[in-house]
């Protein structure tokens, strides 16, 4: 019987509705739910218009799988500037005799304090009255003053300590010693043994303040990571702005290296922020921003492009806006027009758990004329030198350096870390535990450069993994 089950639920039908049902063979189950005791034909039309639709409805689209918090995203800074190794806001010097007096003693009362912790198989004596030693071995902590090569092929020394003058001697014949005497610097602070004659010491051995080796360091607690960038001239025409858009959706998750990517919560940018203003002659030529405020907003805009939860720790470059001569106190927040942690180059900071020493580099200019087997090839191993001697810029006047009461370009802590940059090429190198980190640079060769024969390695970016203690360079020109 036709319907019955509609009938027994008291269910009536009209017969336009009967027939609509039977040709569109609509289940009675479907005509129970519309809860109706007469159902006619428009409610059965209804039923399989609504059925159309459902059918012809596109699928929804699944929600997109939500892309993990970056890790960095999850910890706070960890950051402590050095503010003893600092000049910012404490520049006192007036050029006069006694600021040179008192840079000088500072310099060697620092570095003999080094040195004097050698334990020494001869026993120390001052310049003071030294000549009355003669005949007996000594060691003497002094700044080198003046060297030169004597008729015979020997090197002598002028050297002094707070006391007094004396010479000293090193025979060629001695090759260890003569090769050392062979990468001296004028006003280098050392430690020399040797026997004493009534007009000069004979020297038999001779040592810089150096890193300690098998110092304990502390190891990074938390897998962060961080990146080093330098010579970002902001404002010149030669700024690579394609391959530093590539670093900057890097470091913005986009693309491949995520995880990398994900781990930076630090960016360390090592002086020349911008190409600046009167630099060198005619520089107006090579700007494509020739207002050095409009530079700075460019640098600004770039650190609003970074994620938000990136520190960004800056020092200043001899074509950033503060006084050229070194040490270089930090950019004001006036210049920079953006929230960065502003310090002076040189510096030192602790962040996580390793200490940074951040330099521009600009000594390595004087470094690289001075000692004939460096070159800007390899700036690395300028830095090698400054650890030896715990100094940046041992010879006063190899490039412009302030007389400060206290000598800034002492190294005085041991860093884990040295980040530096100045010469646009990158190099690293690993020197007594610490690690050697140059930069590199994000403009292309200049006609200076081309003049020097120097040879840049642009869009080549550093990152350090903490707790992997894992260095790796990705090239964004690629």
């Amino acid at each position: 019987m036709a319907f019955e089950g509609l009938k027994k639920k008291g269910i009536r039908l009209s017969l336009d509705a009967e027939e609509f049902i039977a040709k569109n063979s609509l289940p009675e189950e479907e005509i129970i739910a519309l809860e109706k005791h007469f159902v006619n034909l428009e409610d059965v039309q209804e039923i399989v218009s609504r059925k159309r639709e459902e059918k012809n409805k596109p699928e929804a689209e699944a929600p997109a799988p939500s892309s993990p918090r970056p890790l960095a995203s999850e910890y706070e800074p960890e950051l402590r500037v050095r503010e003893d190794s600092d000049v910012t806001g404490k520049s006192r010097t007036e050029g006069g005799v006694e600021d040179f007096v008192s840079y000088f003693r500072n310099r060697y009362e620092s570095l003999s304090a080094l040195l004097k912790t050698y334990s020494g198989k001869y026993p120390e004596a001052d310049l003071e009255g030294i000549a009355k030693l003669a005949g007996q071995k000594a060691r003497i902590v002094v700044m080198v003053t003046e060297f030169r090569e004597t008729k015979k092929g020997n090197m002598l020394l002028q050297v002094e300590d707070l006391t007094g003058q004396f010479k000293v001697v090193v025979s060629r014949r001695d090759e260890k010693v003569f090769e050392k005497a062979m990468n001296l610097v004028k006003d280098d602070v050392i430690l020399i043994y040797g026997k004493i004659a009534p007009a000069f010491m004979i020297a038999e051995d001779l040592e810089w303040p150096d890193m300690r080796v098998g110092r304990e360091k502390k190891d990074a607690e938390r897998d962060l990571a961080a990146v080093y960038l330098s010579d970002l001239h902001f404002g010149s025409k030669e700024f690579l702005g394609e391959y530093f858009n590539r670093f900057l959706d890097w470091i913005n998750l986009k693309g491949s290296g995520q995880e990398l990517a994900g781990k930076v919560k630090y960016v360390f940018v090592a002086g020349d922020l911008v190409d600046g203003i009167g630099i060198y002659p005619n520089q107006e030529k090579d700007l494509e921003e020739p207002d050095v405020f409009k530079q700075y907003a460019l640098f600004a805009d770039f650190v609003e492009e970074l994620p938000d939860y990136i520190k960004v720790v800056v020092s200043p470059g001899n074509h950033d806006a503060v006084r050229r001569a070194e040490p270089m106190p930090a950019l004001s927040k006036e210049i920079l027009g953006c929230d960065v942690t502003s310090v002076g180059s040189p510096s030192m900071f602790c962040a996580e758990n390793q200490e940074h020493l951040i330099y521009h580099g600009t000594s390595a200019d004087s470094w690289i004329s001075s000692l004939p087997h460096l070159s800007y090839d390899h700036p690395e191993k300028v830095m090698v030198e400054c650890l030896r001697r715990r100094h940046l810029s041992p010879s006063f006047g190899g490039n412009a350096v302030v007389p400060e009461k206290l000598d800034y370009m002492v190294i005085k802590r041991e860093p884990d870390i040295v980040h530096f940059g100045h010469v646009h090429k990158n190099g690293y190198s690993n020197y007594r535990g610490s690690l050697i980190i140059n930069s590199g640079t994000f403009q292309d060769i200049t006609d200076f450069q081309k003049k020097q024969g120097h040879i840049p390695t642009p869009a080549k970016v550093p990152i350090y993994e903490f707790m992997g203690k894992k260095l790796r360079t990705l090239d964004f020109t690629r």
